[in-house]
């Protein structure tokens, strides 16, 4: 598993590619988007919530990364 670190403040930037067709999901923001199966699916927003937060394939139940945001 994959950890990214942010610092409350900052930009987040993931970009996950997949091999099945799923809905990648970022706990605690509540961000959801389809993925095809190949294909790259890119998230960007503000790191504005300190924590940390699975990043899943939400249907496979698959872990893909923590995402870390601490206090800036």
């Amino acid at each position: 598993m994959q950890e990214v670190e942010y610092t409350s403040g900052d930009q987040v930037q993931i970009k996950v590619q997949s091999d099945v067709a799923d809905e990648v999901h970022v706990h605690g923001y509540d961000l959801m988007k389809d993925v095809a199966p190949g294909g790259p699916v890119s998230f960007d927003f503000p790191a504005d919530i300190e924590g940390l937060f699975e990043i899943e394939l939400e249907d496979s139940k698959t872990e893909l990364a923590e995402l870390s945001v601490e206090p800036g």
